[in-house]
């Protein structure tokens, strides 16, 4: 014993040489292990004098593995044995030394575990082995052992003297630790521990329950006074075990008479509560339903208590609503409960329903909320009645008119809640919001319950709760009108809507109006008209805010809003909300220009931009942002100048180095510079109209440029390139200066594009003066780029603020682009190049075909640099998950990209001279490894449709006759008739694209690269359409491999159509005269034995693979005859049988 005590000292001890720790561990595990090691744990444990806590402990876990071992029944070998004398010398144990006061110095832990240890001997032991286990725990307590019927003397005859109260509290650890182990849905247990426990429970039930029961109410009756604590988790105990013994044994006249005296003891009546909960809401038929709840009397004795504090009004609460949900089950209950039953339900329901309203209506949200679940259940039914058209009763529509005024009245913030000062406010995250601790959490998710209700209402009695909404938020704005707003009171300052309005009411008001508007949104639209004659405010004339909801109630709603002031009240509830809605019924203001000026005007005062608190501020930057750019175009030019005038001071750009590493590890952004950037956009959006004065644009813009462009500028001058990048400071503050013009640029609308044109890009809608503008700004962003490439924080602000000049300045921005490439390509990371290859794809689908001469410069730095990527990878593997996801996300983008260039008709930039020696180096690792690597499904399956479109482009139509993106049915049928180069009206985008660079179909290096492509497909995409489906990793099964399989089928369906003599010993010009839909949709068709690509197929490949010849034969001919869909299954079967 010394030695395991000593043992278990040196795992536990901190200070313990490592060496010696784990030794000491495994000697630990070593007599665990052991055969006979319970028996000297046995032997420690119940030891005099005791051990040290942490061996005792230690003992104990051993002895529960000896349990544990002996089988599920412990009828393992020799189990009978051991388990017998444990359980002799743990029950020794209990009766002598936990009988007196020596039970409070043993350390709870011990105690409890020892419970669970016996808990655990029981259930491997009863009935067979031990099936006085029931009676043997009892008898250590002093009470009776008392079967049978319970009867109010019963406990009389009990000398409470003999009890002993620590034995109880030992009692009820073991019955606890029982149910938990045995009953308890959250402990996962196995088909055989189920049973076993099923079988435990019935030989329970038949007599030890029943003395259960007798000892629960001997320990409630004799103990209640002297240790509530014991009656306590007695009562606890009664609600745990009511869900599987039979409720007769409880629910009598004794049992009921005790619980209901304990609802009168100020200590014990909160659990009181909590078991009769748990005894009503126990399964059972409805109509034993419906008489345990008559019995009981619930509904009578619910409304005679006096809840006091809000502990045990909360448990009233949840009592009610549990009586609730019952008879709710009882009254829509069919099947099993009479009519007179379900009435006899309905009538107690409604019996109940004033005291599920009373709770509702309670000052603390957590009684409030314990009655939800009731309150929502009441409710289905009654919008299940009018679906099916029944009218609801007198007394449940008069319900329905008392809950609906109590609902709006909970949405109110408390008039105690914790909101911050202005001095304590700050940016909690990115888009300014305020920060969301648990008890905004909470109060938003007692919103979010309310308002479902509300709904429902909604839905019941549209009426009552157009009604209710729309004269509640009137009365709020009216009162606002009159007397203003306090940001620092949270009542109102007089009765009656008299006197000046408290920050509380004002911002339920505003909620009131958003809430109604959005359910108006969702079903039926919003649709705003203009005010009525006669109407120029927001009064409801003739009373129509009651006649249900409509766009022109909200309108007047959001009038009475604007007109009302509230907008000046400082406090940080009301100025989220209110210019929320100016953002979400944005309609409203096409409707109502009149209304802008005021909106705009306190989006630029003190309680907007400038709002004191600092969370707020930034939030309303964001709305006000949204709110100009939903905004007309056309009715932006008068407010410009003043517009920028009351943003210009808080423009002011400060860098934060402290953002730095959190936006780059987490991608959290810059702080307040985030929310910034939207001021920036507005500022641009401000200045985008049309109808403004170009003279004041150059103005306005120059007074925002000028900063930007000094202050970009004096940083750059003021040292040498190296020395900047040694500076994060003044990096972040370039790179916000170039964000910030970015932005500003991002407000002007994008050049317009019309992809079904060859002269795709339409002239920009800029001035030329501000053309010139943005210009120069992309000049001094390329030039700083060049200069500090070797920066992230650099490149990433260049890439997002050239991308701006080219969405905005279109053609005319392109002669930037290769010096953009070149230095993002020439320093990026693989995350950097992965989103590089997204923003290119977007320019060549964007500027096509202008944009040709540009993207064959940038083809083969761009492409060897995403090879060198996956070349260090190759050689030296990849370091971790990290780098193996960014990895698989380059590839991925990298696909998506040259399928980009083939899907905008740019398939010439590979064959212009100074790529088409090229070409089959950059196809080479698409086929041969991206194609066949099974890791990626996803990335292989892109790897065909880029070797599909080469296909089709250099083998099949290398005249560019028809386009190689994905056609829709009316486009195909706009291209299906046969065209010739000679009599040709029109040019075919991808001609127009090579005419761009200058190149012809026809041309001595194309014509050579297109004949090393052929080999190269013959010799390499061919044999990896049959080796990538055959590799072990590949799962045929799998969905994702699936379309891997699909897009296999077509390129080899594409090369056959290659080889057909027409077209492979063509000049091209045979695929004008193909009809589209037979171009891309199979079966092929022709003559097999001219084509040279099934004729390698059938004699060349697939015997070199071990095909027999007929086998070889057969699936050419299904290759040539079968729909795309028919092949693909047959090519499925054919590889499988080729695996066997």
């Amino acid at each position: 014993m010394e030695q395991i005590e000593e043992a278990v000292r040196c795992a536990l001890d901190p200070g313990t040489n490592q060496s010696v720790k784990a030794e000491a561990t495994q000697y630990c595990e070593s007599v665990k292990s052991s055969p006979d090691g319970w028996r000297a744990c046995l032997e420690l444990f119940t030891t005099t004098p005791e051990k040290t806590p942490g061996s005792r402990l230690f003992a104990l876990q051993v002895i529960d593995a000896m349990i544990m071992g002996a089988g599920i029944r412990g009828n393992e070998s020799g189990a009978a044995a051991k388990l017998g004398a444990t359980r002799a010398a743990l029950l020794e144990f209990v009766s002598t030394r936990y009988s007196g006061p020596s039970y409070q110095n043993e350390p709870p832990f011990i105690r409890n575990t020892l419970a669970h240890t016996i808990t655990l001997l029981a259930l491997t032991s009863y009935p067979a082995q031990w099936p006085t286990f029931v009676k043997d725990v009892i008898s250590l307590t002093g009470l009776p052992d008392a079967t049978g019927a319970l009867a109010e003397d019963s406990a009389r005859r009990t000398n409470a003297a003999s009890i002993n109260p620590f034995m109880v509290d030992f009692l009820l650890k073991v019955l606890g630790s029982l149910d938990e182990e045995m009953v308890n849905p959250a402990v996962p247990r196995g088909a055989e521990e189920m049973a076993r426990n099923t079988d435990i429970k019935d030989v329970m039930r038949v007599e030890d329950v029943n003395r259960m029961a007798h000892a629960w109410y001997n320990i409630l009756t004799h103990l209640s006074a002297s240790h509530p604590d014991l009656a306590k988790a007695t009562l606890r105990l009664m609600g745990v075990y009511v869900s599987w013994i039979d409720i007769s044994l409880i629910v009598n006249q004794p049992f009921v008479s005790m619980i209901f005296s304990l609802l009168k003891a100020p200590a014990l009546r909160g659990q009181a509560c909590h078991c009769l909960a748990e005894i009503v809401g126990k399964g059972m038929r409805s109509m034993d339903k419906l008489c345990l709840i008559q019995f009981l009397n619930i509904v009578d004795v619910l409304s005679q208590l006096e809840l006091g504090d809000m502990e045990f009004a909360e448990e009233v609460g949840k009592l009610a609503n549990v009586v609730g949900v019952e008879l709710k089950a009882i009254w829509i209950d069919k099947e099993s409960a009479t009519p007179d039953a379900q009435a006899t339900a309905v009538a107690m329901l409604e019996k109940l329903m004033p005291l599920l309203l009373s709770f509702l209506s309670h000052e603390y949200d957590e009684v409030s909320s314990s009655v939800f679940t009731a309150i929502g259940e009441i409710l289905s039914v009654f919008k299940k009645m009018q679906r099916e058209g029944v009218p609801l009763t007198a007394s449940q529509q008069g319900f329905l008119s008392r809950l609906m005024p109590i609902l709006v009245d909970k949405l109110k913030y408390g008039e105690a809640y914790p909101w911050p000062t202005a001095a304590d406010a700050s940016i909690g995250d990115n888009d300014g919001s305020l920060d969301e601790d648990d008890e905004e959490v909470m109060f938003s998710e007692l919103r979010r319950n309310l308002r479902a209700f509300i709904d429902a209402i909604a839905q019941i009695a549209p009426a009552l709760y157009d009604s209710i909404m729309l004269t509640t938020a009137q009365a709020i704005f009216k009162q606002c009108n009159q007397y203003g707003v306090s940001a620092e009171q949270a009542t109102d300052g007089g009765d009656g809507g008299h006197g000046q309005l408290g920050w509380v009411r004002a911002e339920l008001g505003l909620y009131l109006t958003q809430a109604y508007g959005e359910r108006l949104s969702s079903n039926k639209g919003l649709r705003f008209s203009g005010p009525k004659h006669g109407q120029s405010n927001g009064t409801q004339p003739n009373g129509s805010g009651t006649s249900g909801p409509s766009v022109e109630s909200l309108s007047d709603l959001l009038t009475m809003m604007i007109q009302s002031g509230v907008a000046a009240c400082q406090h940080p509830a009301i100025a989220p909300m209110y210019f929320e809605n100016c953002v979400r019924f944005n309609g409203y203001f096409d409707a109502r220009q009149e209304a802008v000026t005021p909106v705009l005007t306190s989006f630029l005062g003190a309680t907007g931009v400038r709002h004191p608190h600092a969370s707020v501020r930034v939030r309303v930057w964001y709305f006000l942002h949204r709110f100009v750019k939903n905004l007309p175009t056309s009715g932006l030019a008068m407010y410009s100048s003043d517009f920028i005038s009351a943003v210009n001071d808080l423009l002011l750009i400060s860098a934060d180095p402290s953002t730095i590493n959190s936006a780059l590890a987490t991608g959290t952004g810059y702080g307040m510079f985030d929310s910034q950037l939207f001021l920036f956009e507005s500022c641009g959006i401000m200045l985008s109209p049309g109808d403004l004065d170009d003279t004041a644009r150059m103005s306005l813009l120059q007074h925002l440029f000028n900063p930007l462009f000094t202050g970009a500028q004096r940083l750059m001058n003021s040292r040498s390139a190296e020395q900047i990048l040694q500076d994060p400071r003044s990096l972040l503050q370039i790179h916000h200066y170039l964000t910030a013009i970015g932005s500003i640029v991002k407000g002007f609308p994008d050049v317009r594009v019309d992809s079904k044109t060859v002269s795709i890009n339409l002239p920009h809608q800029l001035s030329p003066s501000t053309a010139q503008v943005f210009l120069k700004a992309a000049d001094m962003c390329i030039a700083v780029l060049e200069a500090l490439r070797d920066s992230h924080l650099i490149r990433e602000a260049a890439r997002f603020t050239l991308s701006r000049m080219l969405s905005v300045l279109g053609a005319e921005a392109l002669p930037y682009l290769p010096r953009l490439i070149d230095s993002l390509v020439s320093s990026c990371a693989v995350e950097e190049l992965s989103d590089l290859l997204g923003f290119l794809g977007l320019i060549v689908f964007k500027f096509k075909p202008q944009v040709a001469p540009t993207a064959s410069k940038l083809l083969l730095p761009v492409i060897s640099k995403v090879y060198g990527f996956l070349d260090q990878v190759a050689q030296g593997g990849a370091t971790g998950t990290d780098e193996i996801m960014l990895l698989q996300d380059l590839r991925k983008a990298y696909l998506t990209w040259v399928v980009a260039i083939f899907n905008s008709d740019l398939d010439g930039i590979f064959l212009v001279e100074q790529n088409a020696p090229h070409l089959v180096t950059i196809f080479q690792p698409i086929a041969g490894q991206l194609a066949t690597d099974s890791a990626s499904p996803p990335c292989q399956r892109l790897a065909f449709t880029a070797l599909f479109k080469a296909i089709q482009a250099w083998m099949v139509d290398p005249m560019g006759w028809h386009t190689l993106t994905t056609l829709t049915p009316s486009m195909a049928a706009s291209l299906s008739n046969p065209v010739s180069s000679k009599d040709s009206s029109r040019v075919i985008l991808r001609q127009a694209a090579a005419q761009t660079l200058g190149i012809g179909p026809d041309s001595e290096s194309a014509r050579e690269a297109r004949g090393q492509f052929k080999q190269f497909v013959l010799n390499t995409v061919v044999p990896a359409c049959f080796e990538t489906p055959t590799r072990p990793e590949f799962n045929m099964a799998d969905a994702q491999a699936s379309l891997v399989v699909s897009e296999i089928a077509a390129v080899l369906q594409m090369t056959l159509l290659a080889g057909r003599p027409d077209i492979a010993g063509g000049d091209g010009s045979s695929a004008a005269a193909i009809p589209l839909p037979k171009l891309l949709t199979p079966p092929i068709g022709g003559d097999l034995n001219q084509n040279q690509f099934a004729a390698y197929l059938s004699s060349v490949l697939l015997p070199r693979m071990g095909c027999p010849a007929s086998m070889a034969t057969e699936f050419v001919q299904a290759l040539a005859s079968l729909d795309q869909k028919q092949f693909k299954k047959y090519f499925a079967a054919f590889l499988t049988n080729s695996s066997q």
